[in-house]
This record gives structure tokens, C-alpha cells and sequence, in this order.
């Protein structure tokens, strides 16, 4: 009688599934959310110094990254690459690719001589974790569940980008009353990097985009530039990115409403 064969190394531990996302999501907002409280500093000036950028940033989304990637080596999720999932972009690389271009209008009309290279340094570092922490939550972790329970590719898509709006009302308990209005913008910036994943097939690129977003955006906050021609091309670009993300995401449901939503293969062999 054959022994039945080993396990291979490399299958997941658990199956990837709504329920254990969700326990992670948790998980994850508790612990980043109690130690930026525990920093002292309020939502609004997090990115004012140096050491406020350490402290209420930094230190927290570090830790964050940690858990997640606790919870992927435990579990041997595989959440980085797309395997029968991609997508012929056409009209959509409109969106993440108008992102760039935002991106680098807003960071070239800054001014940068109110700014320390510690002080960048340090929103860098901060933009880089937000980019890894979340991308690797929503558009790793949880796309991954979803894809596996919901039938279409679409509604996967859509709950995933909404969950990602959503979770911003959590930066109510940091003391942000914009929270709200951020729920919608964080919606449709969302499906930018959900589409910089599906283009390319690869949470990596869903990662930069989403870090180099978060980091022009965290540096005009501190040290914006008003009356350069840079910079109000960029503000511009921001107006516009909104309605352009909302076209796109009509577009991409009606185009994947009959597309089955498949997760990567969580297996070698």
C-alpha cells in the first residue's frame, strides 16, 4: 500500500478566506491604530517633523508590517503575483498611468527648500510602509479571499476597492473629521493600484505606486508650493483623477462582470 505523499513546503497552511482576512484586517488596524494614538501626535501633523514622522507613522506602520508578514510566512499565503487573472488593460492604464504623471507634477512643484533630507527621509520611509502594509492587505490578503468567494472578478474588485475606502473612517479615532470625504477619494485612488496590479501582474507595482502617492501627498501637506505653475498643474491632475477613477471603475465592472474571479494558484505541485 503507497504512503500517501508529504505536503508540499510550499502550500498554504490555511486556505485563504474571507474570514481570516477579516480577523487580519483587524488585527492589523488595532495594532497600527493603538500605537499611533499612543504617539501623542494628532492625524493632522504626523508629517510636520522628523520626529513627529518617526513616531506617529514610522514606528507604527513598522510593526504593521511585521504582523502581515508574520501572518504570510505562517500561513504561506500566496498573494504576489497573478496566475489566470490578468486583464487587457486598454482604456484602464489611463488611470494608474494619469497617477504617475499627478505624482510627478506634485513632488517637481514642491518646495523642497522647506524641507530637511531627514524630513524626507523619514516620509519616504513612512510612504514605502504605507505602500507594502496596505497593498499587501488589500489588494494581497483580501483580493486573494475575495477571489476565492465571490464569482466575478468584478465583485471582487469592487468589494476589495471599497473596503479599502472604508477603512479610512478608522482615522476617526485619530482625531481626522475628514475622515469621511476621505472614504470616497481613498475609493477611487484604490482602484489605481488595483489596476496597477492587474496591468502587470504583480502586487509589487501596486505597492510603488500606492508608496509614491501617499509620499507626494504627505509632502505637499507640509510644504506645498501654491504659486508655482508645477504645482498648480498637479492640483489640476488632482481634480481630474477623480472622475477619470470613477469612468474607469464602470468600465472595469462592466468588462469583468462575467470574468470568474480566480485566485493565484496556492500551490507549486
Amino acid at each position: 500500500m503507497t504512503a500517501p505523499a508529504a505536503p508540499s513546503a510550499h502550500a498554504p497552511a490555511t486556505t485563504p478566506s474571507v474570514g481570516a482576512a477579516a480577523v487580519v484586517f483587524v488585527a492589523y488596524c488595532l495594532v497600527v491604530l493603538s500605537l499611533m494614538k499612543l504617539s501623542g501626535v494628532s492625524y493632522e501633523h504626523f508629517f510636520d517633523t522628523t520626529t513627529t514622522t518617526l513616531r506617529s507613522a514610522v514606528l507604527p506602520l513598522a510593526v504593521g508590517a511585521a504582523l502581515l508578514v508574520a501572518v504570510l510566512w505562517k500561513t504561506r499565503w500566496r498573494v504576489m503575483h497573478d496566475r489566470g487573472a490578468r486583464l487587457r488593460m486598454g482604456f484602464l492604464w489611463a488611470l494608474p498611468t494619469f497617477a504617475v504623471l499627478t505624482i510627478v507634477l506634485q513632488l517637481a512643484g514642491l518646495s523642497w527648500g522647506k524641507l530637511t533630507p531627514g524630513h524626507v527621509g523619514a516620509v519616504l520611509l513612512a510612504s514605502v510602509l504605507v505602500g507594502f502594509t496596505e497593498e499587501t492587505l488589500f489588494r494581497g490578503i483580501i483580493l486573494t479571499a475575495l477571489r476565492g468567494r465571490l464569482r466575478t472578478e468584478a465583485a471582487a474588485a469592487g468589494v476589495t476597492t471599497l473596503w479599502f475606502g472604508l477603512f479610512h473612517l478608522t482615522n476617526l479615532a485619530l482625531g481626522e473629521p475628514g475622515a469621511v470625504l476621505q472614504v470616497g477619494f481613498a475609493t477611487l485612488t484604490g482602484l489605481g493600484f488595483y489596476l496597477a496590479r492587474r496591468g502587470t501582474g504583480t502586487l509589487v507595482a501596486a505597492m510603488v505606486l500606492h508608496g509614491a502617492w501617499d509620499f507626494a501627498s504627505f509632502l505637499v501637506g507640509v510644504a506645498p508650493n501654491e504659486d508655482g505653475g508645477l504645482a498648480q498643474a498637479g492640483s489640476f491632475c488632482i481634480a481630474l483623477i477623480y472622475p477619470l477613477a470613477a469612468i474607469s471603475f464602470v468600465v472595469l465592472l462592466f468588462r469583468d462582470r462575467n470574468t470568474p474571479a480566480r485566485a493565484p494558484s496556492q500551490r507549486t505541485d
